[in-house]
């Protein structure tokens, strides 16, 4: 069948773009147009109802099977944006035989059955789709590209070597298997299992680039947690109050710092209570805690112990940090800098800190990201068989190494599993 949508974002606009796509995609040109274009060529049409009237002027571009996206004949009517004209066309190229509406993703189901782009780039592209973030298109693009494909093809060709190895000593007795034959598999092996277990490291990586970095403000009751949030968001987020224990649930505030999403979490202030829900909080504060990035520890400068009851564990992307500067300081700490939210000093040399805690995060993430499970089962799946190469029996290292180069493949090439495609491209909108 050959299909057509709406590949432009639905509703009024000064262009829309109807994609068709399949073997019939010409005759939609001359149905629509009455013309006959030629290919790669923008060329202004008046478009044809079934009547012979004419419902508006477009741009019609026709793409040959071979250099279409989708590796069928593909046109492209690049009509005005009315809802008029796009439900016109619309309604148009439903009453052709042999069009039906398309379903979700299938535009980009159909180039990689066409083998125009493999599954890594068809997941990419879903993600390349939906970045909002510089670094969610930059990882996105490297997945949509050549990159993450690439490190798949090259441990692919590498297990394939082993094969070949092996193919190649099937005529020796066990006696005389070349003595380097064994140590070559193994090495080869032992380099793709190292390459595969740091590539699932970054994982987490691709976590903060989706999610975003979390922020979390920890201290004891009345340190300025509440007030700080509300500063750094430019909004009110919490009730700022002289009474201790106000916060007792966690509150959270989403903004941008350098581009990356980062929510803010404010804790419930720590300290010992009775109270019920204050405990509750507290135990909320603990969990939130342990999936922090950064930490900031906020005390009071009229504290002695302005971080009592707190485990002042600090990492290096954590910060120190004591509020209250204009009252007399009571303590002998030296944190990482002093505010004062009330007289607002320094809080913009302190939001300079901590885009730079941001920026660290970030900058130490490089290069491709592992950010699919699909793609993470199977690498495990590889390694796994990976290390049960032993012995001397070369028929069973084959096979621990067919099983190993069968979950690579299954990464990037064509399968017939449909549930596994329909959750791939289902993702997608319709029209792409």
């Amino acid at each position: 069948m050959t299909i057509y949508a709406l590949s432009t974002v639905p509703g009024k606009s000064g262009v829309a773009v109807v994609r068709v796509s399949g073997q019939l995609a010409q005759t939609a040109i001359k149905v629509i147009t009455k013309k006959t274009i030629k290919p790669r060529e923008a060329t202004v049409c008046k478009l044809y109802d079934n009547n012979n009237q004419v419902f508006d002027e477009a741009v019609v571009i026709f793409y040959e099977g071979t250099k279409s996206f989708t590796g069928e004949p593909v046109v492209e009517f690049q009509t005005h944006g009315s809802l008029s004209i796009i439900s016109k066309i619309l309604d148009e190229l439903s009453i052709i035989d042999g069009f039906r509406h398309a379903e979700p993703g299938e535009f980009t189901k159909r180039a990689y059955l066409s083998g125009k782009i493999n599954l890594v780039q068809a997941e990419g592209l879903a993600d390349l789709i939906d970045s909002e973030t510089e670094k969610q298109r930059s990882q996105a693009l490297m997945h949509y590209g050549d990159i993450v494909s690439d490190k798949y093809f090259s441990w692919s060709d590498e297990i394939k070597l082993c094969l070949a190895l092996i193919e190649a000593s099937i005529d020796f007795s066990d006696e005389d298997i070349p003595k380097n034959l064994l140590s070559d598999i193994r090495k080869i092996s032992k380099k793709i299992k190292k390459e595969i277990s740091e590539f699932l490291k970054t994982e987490k990586n691709s976590n903060i680039i989706k999610e975003g970095i979390k922020i979390v403000i920890i201290g004891k009751p009345n340190s300025g947690k509440s007030s700080l949030i509300n500063y750094l968001s430019k909004k009110k987020v919490a009730i700022v109050s002289r009474k201790p224990g106000t916060t007792r649930d966690i509150l959270r505030s989403e903004k941008f710092f350098s581009g990356i999403p980062v929510t803010l979490i404010d804790t419930a202030g720590i300290r010992r209570s009775n109270d019920e829900i204050e405990k509750e909080g507290l135990k909320l504060t603990e969990t939130v805690l342990k999936s922090a990035h950064i930490k900031i520890f906020l005390g009071a400068n009229n504290d002695k112990t302005p971080y009592r009851g707190i485990d002042l564990n600090v990492s290096k992307n954590d910060m120190v940090v004591i509020n209250k500067s204009d009252l007399k300081k009571k303590h002998n700490l030296r944190p990482n800098i002093s505010i004062s939210l009330k007289k607002e000093k320094k809080l913009k040399l302190f939001e300079k800190k901590l885009d730079e805690k941001v920026k660290n995060i970030i900058s130490t993430n490089t290069g491709a990201f592992l950010n699919k499970k699909r793609q993470k089962n199977h690498l495990i799946n590889a390694r796994n068989s990976l290390e049960k190469i032993s012995g001397k029996d070369l028929e069973i290292i084959s096979i621990h190494i067919r099983e190993a180069l069968k979950s690579i493949d299954s990464i990037t090439k064509e399968t017939d599993n449909e549930e596994v495609l329909g959750i791939i491209f289902g993702k997608f909108c319709i029209g792409k």
